[in-house]
């Protein structure tokens, strides 16, 4: 046995295998709580040397988080000599055979017992819930609250004629809908056949009759109905065998390696404002696996009583925790792993963190979002304030599977982050969020970087009011800087690249390129004295740049940018915003593919100019290579070079090498 004073590693079998036997593998344990409860009894005796867990190849089922609290320090948990690992927090379904279930061909299998699940996860991906209509929605006759007040709630709404009937298993169906920016769900609570009264479980969260207080605007679907079972990649459990339609109909029942997740976290790392957890790293492990249910509390309409549990979050997801947690962390790290079938956010740095650093990361299959970073607001002790994280190098894709609402990256409260270097894609909803006060009021937020991230294809139709980059509240320091996002699309409104939305203040936006948007490529809600400066902003499916709110001061000033617009006037401004010169705009090129573009409000650029709307702005062809297809480069000779515009390089967008 090694001298406890002369260890650098431990070693854990995965799940099933007896511990390595070979002299150069001890001590060895039967898993990684074993091993950290030895580490922590060293360091209780004062061994404080670094220490390694490694990891043996194969596949390490969870029962349980892994738990490290401030009495862990120094450690790495990694491979074993590059082996692959998984870790896994849910249990195999095995012994399937063929079936048939509402008639339809599938495969079957004996539910585990104590199994009770919402996702299952076929082959690495996740599998589909059955859906009443296949396609489109249902529509409501009634709905409890017509007041048209975004927090009107409503809990209960009538069903049009023959859109319920007696399904079988009511009390196993979800109701979900989507409107404004978040998408809703909730449990059958009961459902009337003579009144056809169909009561939720939990109160929507926000008015579902729309701006107009019509019961039409609801727009809803059922999920996990048994009649509906069918459909490639469908499955459905009756409590006794879960069924499934194989999404390849060449797959056998022996090809199917099915997971249902048993937990919701995988790591959890919590120490107190006392003892932090400090210096531990997590590295070149493949992870996922858990569980997606949460509950969404707030406060009714009275702002009084109990906290009431809504159908969704009224914005971002924002309450549900993650896979992985830190909280009262430092100096802490995920490097060279792969998120991947989890049923919340990915990872969530929580209160009384700083330094936590997540790289080259994979976060795929994520029921809401990549990474929240959430600190102790304004009036919170300083013990709680959560700063100086960085993430970058990471791809964060094909998340907000379960909840819609989901971002890549949630910033809430917390400054001094860099968000860089990152792909964000295949979302329904905005990039990166940081902020999180609406208004003028005091924020901690400032001095976050939102640098080189390619970011892309989000919406996908699903909501409205996202940006690729979303802003919130005043935040003096903070840069978004060198980012390349396209391809955002809205339902009815806000498919915005650039979004400053509410008290969005003191922020600068420069050296991005945003395209091919299904709304403006640069929005603000209203904010005070944000410089945008060159920015390339093109080919929208409106205005190239929108402030919505007019204000008695200086909104934005606009300099030194690039304007490719394709039929739509430039600005969206009103004539009070004109009047007060809410936005400085200077030196910029503008050009139009079908003309000579209109500046704001029916005005020529010419006008605009004598109006004084207008300081040194160019009509020109800016020559870029190949616009339509993603390609802003600039001829040498291009008219931008002489109003100073300077060449933005793309070579360093996304992860790196």
């Amino acid at each position: 046995m090694i001298p406890y004073n002369e260890l650098t590693a431990l070693y854990v079998a995965p799940t099933g295998a007896s511990a390595p036997p070979a002299p150069d593998r001890e001590p060895a344990f039967a898993s990684i709580d074993a091993a950290l409860a030895f580490v922590k009894g060293l360091r209780r005796v004062g061994v404080d040397q670094p220490l390694s867990i490694r990891l043996g190849a194969g596949t390490h089922r969870l029962y349980g988080p892994i738990r490290i609290d401030g009495d862990v320090t120094g450690i790495t948990i990694e491979p074993d000599g590059g082996a692959e690992v998984r870790l896994i927090g849910g249990k195999r379904i095995e012994n399937w055979e063929r079936d048939r279930y509402n008639g339809v061909p599938c495969f079957s299998a004996p539910l585990p017992g104590g199994c009770d699940f919402t996702d299952l996860y076929v082959n690495g991906e996740r599998a589909k819930l059955t859906r009443y209509p296949a396609e489109g929605w249902l529509y409501a006759d009634d709905v409890e609250n017509h007041e048209g007040q975004l927090f009107s709630s409503s809990k209960w709404f009538v069903a049009r004629e023959g859109d319920f009937r007696d399904f079988k298993n009511i009390d196993r169906v979800q109701i979900s809908f989507c409107h404004y920016w978040i998408d809703e769900h909730t449990p059958l609570e009961s459902y009337d056949p003579d009144s056809r009264r169909v009561t939720m479980l939990y109160p929507s969260r926000f008015n579902i009759a729309g701006d107009r207080g019509s019961a039409s605007a609801l727009e809803y679907c059922l999920e996990n109905v048994a009649e509906t079972f069918g459909g490639p990649d469908e499955w459905y459990a009756d409590g006794e065998k879960i069924y499934y339609v194989p999404r390849d109909p060449s797959m056998m029942p022996e090809d199917i390696e099915a997971y249902a997740p048993r937990i919701h976290k995988l790591f959890e790392l919590c120490g107190t404002p006392e003892k932090p957890v400090k210096n531990v790293r997590i590295r070149g492990i493949r992870m996922g696996v858990t569980r997606g249910e949460y509950g969404s509390l707030g406060q009714g309409a009275s702002g009084e009583g109990e906290p009431v549990r809504y159908a969704s979050d009224a914005q971002a997801v924002a309450q549900a925790d993650g896979a992985v947690s830190f909280r009262y962390a430092e100096n802490c790290s995920i490097e060279d792993c792969a998120l991947e079938n989890y049923g919340l956010h990915g990872v969530v740095v929580g209160q009384g963190c700083h330094g936590i650093a997540l790289r080259r990361t994979l976060f795929r299959d994520g029921g809401a979002g990549g990474v929240k970073i959430i600190g102790g607001h304004s009036g919170s002790p300083l013990t709680e304030r959560t700063f100086g994280n960085t993430v970058e190098d990471c791809r964060i894709e094909k998340c907000g599977r379960r909840y819609f609402a989901a971002c890549g990256v949630l910033v809430m409260h917390s400054y001094e982050n860099t968000i860089a270097h990152n792909e964000i894609s295949q979302l329904f909803y905005t990039g990166v969020s940081v902020g999180w006060v609406w208004g003028y009021g005091e924020s901690v937020t400032r001095d976050n970087r939102i640098e080189k991230n390619h970011i892309h294809h989000l919406g996908a139709g699903m909501l409205s009011d996202m940006g690729g980059v979303y802003l919130l509240g005043k935040q003096p320091g903070t840069v978004v800087s060198g980012n390349v996002i396209h391809h955002v699309r809205s339902k009815n409104y806000g498919g915005w690249a650039l979004y400053t939305d509410e008290g969005s203040s003191y922020i600068t936006l420069e050296n991005n390129i945003c395209y091919a948007c299904s709304d403006n490529a640069y929005h603000q809600h209203y904010g005070s004295m944000n410089t945008v400066h060159n920015n390339i902003f093109a080919l929208s499916g409106g205005q190239e740049i929108r402030v919505s709110r007019s204000e008695p001061h200086l909104s934005i000033l606009f300099e030194n940018n690039i304007l490719y617009a394709n039929g739509d006037p430039l600005f969206a401004l009103s004539s009070e915003q004109i009047e007060r010169r809410t936005v400085s705009s200077k030196k910029n090129l503008v050009w139009d593919l079908k003309g000579e573009p209109v500046w704001c409000g029916g005005l020529s650029l010419a006008e605009a100019k004598e109006r004084g709307f207008e300081f040194g702005t160019v009509l020109a062809d800016p020559k870029f290579a190949d616009p339509e297809n993603g390609d802003f480069t600039l001829a040498e000779d291009s008219p931008a070079f002489e109003l100073g515009f300077r060449p933005i390089s793309v070579s360093d967008v996304g992860p790196r090498a």
